[in-house]
């Protein structure tokens, strides 16, 4: 066995380290040593997990002379790469601000206790839900298409080319304020009946059917063919002459979206505004300031001419159902000026005619004849009103509120969703109210029975505003109504004597006055002056 022995071991008692006298090895007098204190800190031989990111990190455990044993190398190495086996950590996508069950549980939670698709009709009940789907796909491209033709709004009369015209006035500036005296009733006519209390007792949950009275007839003639205005202009009453109807379409000019024309008709000091012979001016009309769009068809029932003819046949036998009878008829000074042109077997409607007279300044005075359907009393006292009914045809498509659903306990939100789209109706409806000198407008709510049959309806509530009140609930003004139409007469009467067409036009918000022959629409048949409810 090989022995082994020990080297000698040099001692240096009086300082640390070998002492310098001491006889180095020779494989050793070529060797570097580090410098090193007493007071350094032992560390590591050699670290081999020194982070990359602080090199520095366990530099102060040795002096500054350690730099001397790092170790560089020289070659390249661009052909090695190191390969990083650590996992790493799971990175959350995003958390969820609430708790959400997944979505196989959601879909049995809300199809818990329904039937099956078996049980809900098969491949009947599959289709009709891939057909609702398919609706939904098509909507924005159906709704776009309807939207451009709606776009194109039709005039209410064609203007001919050689019709010169003599003024253009933008809506915009007939919103003039002009302050008149409170009106006098010359001449009063017909005969009304007594208000039926039993109406205010109709809600959504009791409605009243709406009844039909097709044996009614209802006078509608026009300003020039009116006897009492012409007595009234033979005698000099006045110089300006019109109906309720006609004024409230030029006072409510400014509010209008669709086409109108009115005729004007000066001489000899005087003028006269009539409506053509085939003026669609006493039809009522349906969401004319809804932006949405419409029915295009004009087979369909809710066509928009369909819905005007609707709204005035419920409006015509609204008015007639809310009063009680002839047992109740009041007469007034005189006949209805009309009788002549009524047609067996009908009745004449129980109205009254007050002839109502107003200086516009000057010599400038108007008289307007303005209707009166009925009257109640109140305290002992008789008063007048005028009776109007709003109509719902479908509260999915025309942008309004349902009826039966918010009527008896958010009316309010229901009549201001009918003050947007179907304003200019209301404005001219209040106005009619303000210049006949009314008690009470009587407003009512009309519903088909069936949002598919337009034959059949329902009243559902019934309400009673003052004019007045009514007005500033619309934001209508009555200087602003006067100003408008005196704006519109001053342009007529800077022109000589002639007839003149004041035309609305369907695409910009101006009023176009044209000089027309006096036989422009002599072709358009007679007048009958009525309007039969078939």
């Amino acid at each position: 066995m090989k022995k082994f022995s020990l080297g000698g071991i040099s001692d240096h008692p009086m300082g640390w380290g070998p002492p310098t006298a001491a006889i180095e090895p020779k494989e050793l007098k070529s060797l570097q040593f580090m410098p090193f204190n007493k007071a350094d800190k032992l560390g590591r031989i050699s670290d081999w997990n020194q982070p990359q990111n602080n090199p520095r990190r366990h530099q102060q455990q040795f002096s500054s002379g350690a730099n001397v044993f790092n170790y560089k190398h020289q070659d390249d190495e661009s052909s090695f790469a190191l390969v990083d086996n650590t996992p790493k950590p799971k990175v959350r996508k995003g958390r969820r601000k609430y708790f959400q069950q997944p979505r196989s549980r959601r879909l049995n939670t809300r199809n818990r206790g329904r039937p099956s698709t078996s049980q809900r009709g098969g491949r009947v009940g599959q289709a009709r839900r891939q057909s609702k789907r398919r609706q939904r796909f098509n909507y924005g491209r159906r709704r776009t298409h309807r939207t451009q033709d709606e776009g194109k709004k039709e005039p209410s009369v064609e203007v001919d080319p050689n019709w010169k015209v003599v003024s253009t006035i933008d809506l915009q500036s007939l919103k003039v304020g002009l302050t008149v005296d409170k009106g006098e009733t010359l001449v009063r006519c017909g005969k009304i009946q007594e208000w039926d209390v039993a109406c205010e007792r109709v809600n959504p949950r009791a409605p009243m059917d709406l009844r039909t009275f097709n044996d009614v007839q209802v006078f509608t003639t026009t300003t020039s063919e009116d006897p009492v205005i012409g007595e009234l202009a033979d005698s000099n009453k006045a110089n300006i002459f019109i109906t309720d109807t006609i004024a409230a379409v030029l006072m409510c000019a400014p509010y209008s979206s669709h086409s109108f024309d009115v005729i004007a008709t000066k001489k000899d000091g005087k003028i006269f505004f009539d409506k053509r012979m085939n003026s669609r001016m006493d039809y009522l009309t349906v969401n004319e300031n809804w932006n949405e769009s419409k029915e295009t068809e004009r087979d369909s029932m809710n066509h928009t001419i369909r819905l005007s003819e609707e709204a005035t046949y419920i409006n015509h036998n609204f008015i007639n159902q809310v009063i009680k009878g002839p047992g109740t008829a009041m007469d007034m000074e005189r006949k209805n000026p009309f009788l002549d042109a009524l047609q067996p077997p009908n009745k004449p409607a129980p109205i009254a005619f007050f002839y109502r007279r107003w200086n516009l300044g000057g010599d400038r005075d108007v008289v307007i004849r303005c209707e009166i359907n009925g009257y109640e009393t109140r305290k002992g006292q008789k008063q007048y009103f005028i009776s109007r009914a709003i109509n719902e045809w479908n509260s999915k498509l025309s942008g309004n509120i349902d009826y039966k659903l918010k009527l008896e306990s958010q009316s309010g939100a229901v009549l201001a969703a009918e003050m947007k789209n179907n304003l200019n109706k209301l404005a001219k409806w209040t106005t009619k109210a303000l210049i006949s000198d009314a008690d009470h407008l009587k407003l009512g709510y009309v519903t088909r029975a069936n949002p598919r049959s337009n034959l059949n309806h329902h009243i559902l509530l019934t309400q009673r505003y003052k004019p007045k009140d009514f007005a500033n609930l619309m934001g209508i003004k009555g200087i602003v109504l006067w100003g408008t139409l005196n704006r519109i007469l001053s342009q007529i009467e800077n022109q000589p004597d002639g007839t003149y067409l004041i035309f609305r036009d369907p695409m910009e918000p101006t009023l176009n006055i044209y000089s027309i022959p006096p036989n422009a629409f002599d072709n358009e048949g007679e007048d009958l002056g009525t309007i039969d409810e078939e």
